[in-house]
């Protein structure tokens, strides 16, 4: 019960504040690739900065052991991860929005994202369990390396167990710093009071979302995967929660799901921003399916979306959060150039 009303309270507070801040990685990305414009992505850059600082914390005082974390896994296959950020990246670009705005969306009447969403879930879990497992087996694992060799699964373990715990502290703090000071230093960013808000309310979510599970994995003696945000694995696991069993047996991730569009929903009412809205024309269908099948199977290789691996990964300091960022950077870019520039891949959105 825990965990089920904990993940709800957080998804709360992460769609409520990307409501009300419209804050959207998507977003972020083609304003600062396309219109040179950098407040959003530099308000995204303080949110993981908030997360950062906050879950270190948390491991500092002993509530979280970031160690049991499922983006710390000791074997890293980097190349997926990179090969996923990229898909997930593309993906999000002919969306639109990522996995979580995906959600967010919903919340407001979006029909569309509904769709685009429950994709990404069907997909996530055919190719996890399903019938693209078997490729997935072809694609992942062969390039896996030992994290512990390297000193630990995250930057954290490694400074610690070379230099020692304060150190590890002082290195979160000083790259919490780095990230927050763009936006902190940005007086258009400072003016734009809800894209602040929201910003620290996402980071809080993430915050939150850690603490959740570190009490419950303490209530349980025993070790458990503990988890944040994300959103691709939990939605296909609600898509069958739904289908087979009752509500009270609800995991984190899927309670946090539902939570985002409830959310974005009690923001969205209370703003008068409710709009049922959906697909204009078949083609513009296609391209959102196709980017919710590609979302679905990058998350899956990159073991998160943007907020589970540039949120939770991030916050744990895991080794795998800039890399596959970095392949969503890449995925997104490619995706605009052919959006915006009409570049031939299947003739996606143009009508040629």
């Amino acid at each position: 019960m825990i965990l089920l009303l904990g993940g709800l309270a957080c998804g709360i507070l992460a769609g409520a504040a990307a409501q009300s801040g419209r804050l959207c990685t998507m977003g972020a990305i083609e304003d600062a690739i396309v219109a040179r414009d950098h407040r959003a992505a530099k308000a995204w850059a303080l949110a993981a900065a908030v997360a950062l600082l906050g879950t270190q914390t948390l491991q500092w005082f002993g509530v979280l052991d970031l160690r049991e974390s499922i983006f710390l896994a000791p074997q890293f296959d980097w190349l997926a991860a990179l090969a996923g950020g990229i898909l997930f990246g593309f993906g999000m670009a002919l969306a639109g929005t990522c996995s979580f705005g995906l959600l967010v969306r919903s919340g407001r009447g979006d029909l569309r994202a509904m769709v685009v969403a429950a994709i990404i879930g069907i997909a996530a879990f055919a190719f996890t369990a399903g019938a693209l497992q078997p490729v997935r087996s072809l694609v992942a694992g062969h390039f896996a390396i030992d994290l512990e060799a390297w000193g630990g699964a995250s930057l954290e373990t490694a400074i610690t167990q070379t230099l020692g715990p304060g150190w590890s502290m002082a290195a979160a703090a000083l790259i919490a710093i780095a990230l927050a000071l763009p936006a902190l230093l940005d007086r258009r960013v400072r003016r734009r009071l809800r894209l602040l808000v929201a910003a620290l309310g996402l980071g809080l979510a993430v915050i939150a979302g850690w603490t959740v599970n570190g009490i419950s994995a303490q209530a349980l003696l025993e070790p458990s995967r503990v988890e944040s945000l994300s959103f691709v694995a939990p939605v296909g696991r609600l898509l069958l929660q739904i289908m087979s069993e009752p509500v009270q047996y609800a995991s984190f991730g899927i309670a946090s799901v539902g939570g985002v569009a409830l959310g974005a929903f009690l923001v969205a009412a209370w703003k008068d921003e409710l709009r049922w809205e959906a697909f204009d024309d078949p083609r513009e269908m296609r391209r959102h399916m196709i980017g919710g099948v590609l979302m679905g199977i990058g998350g899956v290789l990159a073991r998160g979306c943007t907020i589970g691996q540039g949120m939770s990964a991030a916050s744990a300091l895991a080794y795998s959060a800039p890399i596959v960022i970095l392949g969503v950077i890449i995925g997104a870019n490619t995706g605009l150039a052919l959006l915006l520039e009409g570049r031939p891949f299947w003739r996606l959105g143009t009508d040629r």
